[in-house]
C-alpha cells in the first residue's frame, strides 16, 4: 500500500467513531516494540529505521500497579481477585468488548489493512500521525458517550437480584467493562495531554511575542476542556464504583449462608458503598471546582526573567489536590468493631480500601498529574495562603456537642449499623451548633453559675478538628473536598463578617473549615509518616504479582495520627471538663447528695425560725428571709427539678440560675444598705412599727424588681434572639452581680468606718469603758457574718468558674457551697439572742408557763443597751 494512502487509511482509521476500530488501533500501537524494547511505532527510512514516540497511541497500559497494606494484599485476597477483574483488557485478550460488542470480520480487514502499511510509513507521515491530538479527545468523548451501563439505575441489588445469576451476571460484566474503558480512557488521556503539553512549551520558545499571545488562548482553552472531560469522566466512573460494589463483594467475598444472614450481610455492603462513595464523590467535587477555576489561569512572560514565561494559577488551584487521602483505613478502623456483627466485615472493608487505593493512582491521581507535569516545562505561580499556625487556638463550644465527640472515640459503634434517626439529627444539629461557636471565635465566655460552667467548655481549635474530621467523627457524611474546605477555611479566618462567602451549608461547614484547619494550620497535632504497604503488579491478561515494602509508594493513609500532645488535650478534656458536666467522680457523689440535701433541710429550718418568730420579722428579718427563699429556690431548680427531671433545657436553667444569683446578690444589698442606714442614723431595726416595716419592705421590694426585671430580661432577649449574644448576655450578668457585691463591700466598709471613728473620738474625749467590744466567739460570728452578707463567697465561687482546665476544683468548690445552710443557721440562729428565744418558743410547746429571761428582746442593738442600762442603775445603787 502506498504510505500516502497507509497514513491517510489509519487517519480514518483513529477518527472513526467505532469502538473496535479504535480499540484495534490503540492495541496495536501497545504492544508493538522497536529493536529496543519500547513500545514504538517503528517506521522506515533511507538510512535505516527510526521510531516514533507511542504517546499519542498508547491507550492501553499493559500493566497496573495497585499498593495497600500488606494485610489486605497478603494471598488469599480477595480484594486482589476483585481488583484484578477491573484492570483495562486489551482487544484480543478473549474477554468480550464492552456491551457485548464483539470485533465484526469487516473491521478486522479495516483495521489489519491499515495496520499492515504502518512499518512502510515515511517518518514525515509518522510524525503527523503521532501528532494527531484529537485521538485523545475522541477516545474520551467516545467513553463518556458509550460507557455508561443502560438500566443500572433502576437495579436493586437485594437478595433476589444477587443470588439469580442470570441476572446479577450480565450487568456486573457490563459495569466492570465500563470501568476498565473508563481507565483506559483516563489513563490515555493524561499521557496524551502531557505530550500535546511539552510540545506546546517547547515550541513556544521559537515564537515571537505576537505569535505566542495568540497562542495562548488555544492553549488555556485545551486545558479548559481537558479539566471539563475530567470531570465527567470522574463522576460517570464513581457511579459506576459505587454501583458494582455490591455485586462485586458478593461474587469475591460472600459465604453462601442463610438467606436471613444474607439479608443482613447486603444491608451491611451496602452501608461500607454509602461510605466509599462519599470518599469517592470528595474527588468529582475537587475536580468540578478545578474545572470552574482553570479558566481564569493565564500564562505570562515573568518580569524578572525575560523569555521565561509563568503559568499564573488562581489562588485555589489543583495543587491542593494532593492533599487528598491516598489510601482508606476503613479496614484498619472498622474491622474490631464490626467483627461480631459480621464476620465478613474485615473482608468487605479490604475490598474498599484496595478500590480506593487503585482508583486514586489511575482516576484522580492520573487527571490532576496533567497540571503538575507543567513544572517540567513551566513555572506555575499560584498564591500562597498565608495564615499563622493554628495550634494554640481556642474556642468556647457547646458541652454536649463535644461529649458527643469524645464518646465517638471512646466508644466507637460499627458503621455497618444504620444510626437511629435521632442520633443522625443530633450529628447535624452538632455540626451546626459547633459551627456557630467556631464562628463567635470566644476564646472564653464568663461563667456566673456552675451550671454554665458545663454548658461552654474551652476547646482547642485543632483538637476540636481533629475531633469532627477524624474516621469515626461526626463528618464521616460529607464528602471531603480540599477546595471547598480551603476556601471556606480562607472565608472564615479572612472575612469573619461575611458568612456568605462559604460554599458550604450551614450543616457541612464546620466539617470544611475543620478539614482546612487540621491539614494546613496544626503542625503539632498529627504524624504525618506514612505506612508501610506492599504492591500488587497486574497484567492485561489476568496474571499478577507481588511486590513488598513499596514504601516509597506510600502516603496518607486516612486521617493522620494524633500525636501525644492531641491525646494529651483530649484526656484532659474527658477527665475533668465532661466528667464535671455530668458529675461522674463517683466516689464523690454520695458526699455530694448529702451536702445538698443537709443545705436544703437547714435553708427550710432558718427560713422557718424567721417566719416563726414575731422578732424576727422586723425588716432586716424580712429581707433576709427573701435571701433565703431565693436561695432555696435556686438550689432546687438547679440541683432538683434540672438534675432528675431535666427540665427546662441547660440554657435556660443556665439563664435562671444566674438570674436568682444576682437577684440574691440585690438581697445582700438591701440587707447590707439597711445596716449601713441604721448605724449612719441610730436607729435601731425595731424602732419602726409593723405597718411601717410592711410599707418600707414593699417600696424597697419594688426598687429591687424592677432593677432586676430590667437585667434579666436583656440578657434574655439577648441570649434567646441569637447565640452571637451569648457573651453579651453572660458578661452582663456576671458586672451585674460584680457591681452588686462591690456594693455590700463598699457599705459594710462604711460602717466599720464609722465604727472605728466613734471608738477614736471616744478616745479623744477621754472615755474609756473597761467592757471589751465583743468576746472571741461575738467576734467569729460577727466574722463570719460579714463574709456571708457581703457575697465574698458568692464572687470566689464565680471566680473559681472563670478558670479553665480545673474543673474538678470546680466541682469541690460546688460541693463546699453546699455547706452555706448550715453556716446561716449556725451563725444567724445559734447565736445569744435568737436561740434563746427559740428554745423559749420551742418549749412553750410543753410548757406554756415556761419564761426565758430577756425572752422579749431580738436584737443584740437592744440586749447591749439594756445591759448598759442595768449597769448604770446598779452603779447608782451603789454609790447612794
Amino acid at each position: 500500500m502506498h504510505p500516502g494512502s497507509a497514513a491517510a487509511s489509519l487517519l480514518v482509521l483513529l477518527a472513526a467513531n467505532h469502538s473496535s476500530l479504535l480499540r484495534c488501533a490503540c492495541d496495536h500501537f501497545a504492544n508493538v516494540t522497536d529493536v529496543d524494547g519500547r513500545g514504538g511505532l517503528t517506521v522506515k527510512r533511507r538510512y535505516g529505521q527510526t521510531t516514533v514516540s507511542t504517546r499519542v497511541s498508547t491507550l492501553t497500559h499493559r500493566k497496573y500497579f495497585l499498593t495497600e497494606t500488606c494485610e489486605i494484599l497478603a494471598p488469599p485476597s480477595t480484594a486482589v481477585t476483585a481488583v484484578a477483574h477491573l484492570v483495562p483488557d486489551v482487544w484480543n485478550d478473549g474477554r468480550p468488548l464492552p456491551g457485548g460488542e464483539a470485533p465484526q470480520p469487516a473491521d478486522d480487514e479495516k483495521c489489519g489493512a491499515a495496520l499492515a502499511a504502518v512499518p512502510g510509513l515515511t517518518r514525515a507521515t509518522a510524525s503527523l500521525l503521532a501528532s494527531a491530538r484529537d485521538l485523545m479527545r475522541r477516545a474520551a468523548a467516545h467513553c463518556i458517550d458509550s460507557c455508561s451501563v443502560e438500566g443500572f439505575n433502576d437495579v436493586e441489588w437485594n437478595l433476589e437480584t444477587l443470588s439469580t445469576d442470570h441476572r446479577r451476571q450480565p450487568l456486573l460484566s457490563q459495569l466492570l467493562q465500563a470501568a476498565r474503558r473508563i481507565t483506559q480512557a483516563i489513563v490515555s488521556r493524561s499521557d496524551l495531554a502531557y505530550t500535546y503539553n511539552r510540545h506546546f512549551f517547547r515550541s513556544y520558545q521559537y515564537l515571537n511575542k505576537t505569535e505566542l499571545e495568540a497562542e495562548v488562548p488555544v492553549f488555556l482553552e485545551y486545558l479548559s476542556n481537558y479539566w471539563r472531560d475530567s470531570v465527567q469522566l470522574l463522576s460517570l466512573g464513581v457511579t459506576h464504583i459505587s454501583q458494582l460494589f455490591v455485586p462485586m463483594a458478593f461474587e469475591h467475598v460472600v459465604n453462601h449462608t442463610n438467606d436471613h444472614r444474607l439479608v443482613r450481610w447486603i444491608k451491611g455492603v451496602e452501608r461500607v458503598r454509602d461510605m466509599l462513595h462519599t470518599k469517592l464523590s470528595g474527588w468529582v467535587l475537587d475536580m468540578q471546582s478545578v474545572s470552574e477555576l482553570i479558566a481564569h489561569g493565564k500564562v505570562e512572560e515573568a518580569k524578572n526573567w525575560p523569555g521565561k514565561y509563568i503559568h499564573r494559577q488562581p489562588l485555589l488551584n489543583d495543587g491542593l489536590l494532593s492533599y487528598h487521602e491516598h489510601y482508606l483505613s476503613f479496614r484498619g478502623d472498622f474491622s474490631a468493631q464490626c467483627q461480631e456483627l459480621q464476620p465478613e466485615a474485615y473482608q468487605v472493608f479490604g475490598l474498599a480500601d484496595a478500590l480506593y487505593s487503585f482508583y486514586h493512582s489511575y482516576w484522580f491521581n492520573r487527571l490532576r498529574y496533567f497540571t503538575s507535569k507543567l513544572t517540567v516545562v513551566i513555572d506555575i505561580n499560584g498564591g500562597e495562603w498565608q495564615l499563622e499556625d493554628r495550634s494554640n487556638d481556642t474556642l468556647s463550644v457547646d458541652t454536649d456537642c463535644v461529649q458527643l465527640l469524645v464518646d465517638a472515640l471512646d466508644h466507637p459503634t460499627c458503621p455497618l449499623e444504620d444510626l437511629p434517626l435521632e442520633a443522625v439529627k443530633q450529628r447535624e444539629q452538632c455540626r451546626e451548633q459547633l459551627w456557630d461557636d467556631v464562628v463567635q471565635r470566644l476564646p472564653h465566655i464568663p461563667v456566673t453559675s456552675y451550671l454554665a460552667y458545663t454548658e461552654r467548655v474551652d476547646v482547642n481549635l485543632c483538637l476540636l478538628a481533629w475531633m469532627a474530621v477524624n474516621s469515626l467523627g461526626i463528618c464521616q457524611d460529607v464528602p471531603f473536598s480540599i477546595m471547598r474546605s480551603v476556601h471556606d477555611a480562607r472565608c472564615y479566618f479572612d472575612s469573619p463578617d461575611d458568612q456568605s462567602c462559604l460554599a458550604s451549608n450551614a450543616s457541612d461547614a464546620l466539617c470544611s473549615v475543620s478539614r482546612a484547619v487540621l491539614l494546613l494550620k496544626c503542625r503539632d497535632f498529627s504524624f504525618q509518616k506514612p505506612p508501610e504497604v506492599c504492591g500488587v503488579n497486574f497484567y492485561a491478561n489476568g496474571s499478577h504479582s507481588m511486590t513488598f515494602n513499596v514504601t516509597w509508594r506510600g502516603g496518607l493513609k486516612g486521617y493522620t495520627k494524633p500525636t501525644e500532645r492531641t491525646l494529651n488535650y483530649k484526656d484532659s478534656l474527658n477527665s475533668a471538663t465532661l466528667k464535671y458536666k455530668n458529675f461522674k467522680i463517683d466516689t464523690l457523689i454520695p458526699l455530694e447528695i448529702s451536702f445538698i440535701a443537709v443545705n436544703i433541710i437547714f435553708r427550710f429550718l432558718t427560713a422557718g425560725v424567721y417566719v416563726y418568730l414575731p422578732q424576727l420579722r422586723n425588716f432586716p428579718g424580712k429581707i433576709f428571709l427573701s435571701f433565703q427563699v431565693t436561695c432555696l429556690v435556686q438550689i432546687l431548680c438547679s440541683e432538683v427539678v434540672y438534675r432528675i427531671a431535666g427540665v427546662p433545657d441547660l440554657s435556660t436553667t443556665v439563664l435562671i440560675d444566674s438570674a436568682l444569683t444576682l437577684l440574691s446578690c440585690i438581697w445582700l444589698n438591701m440587707f447590707c444598705y439597711q445596716m449601713y442606714a441604721c448605724v449612719r442614723h441610730l436607729r435601731l431595726p425595731n424602732d419602726l412599727l409593723p405597718a411601717e416595716v410592711s410599707k418600707l419592705f414593699c417600696r424597697q421590694l419594688l426598687y429591687a424588681l424592677i432593677a432586676w426585671s430590667v437585667i434579666c430580661t436583656t440578657c434574655f432577649t439577648l441570649q434567646k434572639t441569637s447565640k452571637r449574644y451569648l457573651i453579651h448576655s453572660r458578661i452582663i450578668f456576671l458586672v451585674s452581680i460584680s457591681l452588686s457585691i462591690a456594693f455590700n463591700l463598699v457599705s459594710l466598709g462604711l460602717v466599720g468606718y464609722m465604727y472605728l471613728r466613734a471608738r477614736n473620738t471616744m478616745q479623744h474625749l477621754r472615755v474609756y469603758s473597761q467592757k471589751k467590744f465583743a468576746s472571741k466567739k461575738e467576734l467569729l460570728f460577727m466574722s463570719v457574718k460579714t463574709v456571708i452578707l457581703s457575697g465574698i463567697g458568692i464572687i470566689i465561687r464565680i471566680g473559681f468558674h472563670q478558670v479553665q482546665g480545673i474543673a474538678q476544683f470546680v466541682y469541690y468548690v460546688h460541693i463546699a457551697t453546699m455547706a452555706q445552710g448550715p453556716l446561716l443557721f449556725v451563725f444567724f440562729i445559734c447565736n445569744e439572742t435568737t436561740l434563746p428565744l427559740l428554745t423559749c418558743k420551742v418549749l412553750a410547746w410543753w410548757s406554756p408557763d415556761a419564761f426565758v429571761a430577756e425572752g422579749e428582746l431580738c436584737s443584740s442593738a437592744e440586749r447591749n443597751m439594756a445591759k448598759r442600762l442595768h449597769e448604770q442603775t446598779l452603779a447608782a445603787e451603789s454609790s447612794l
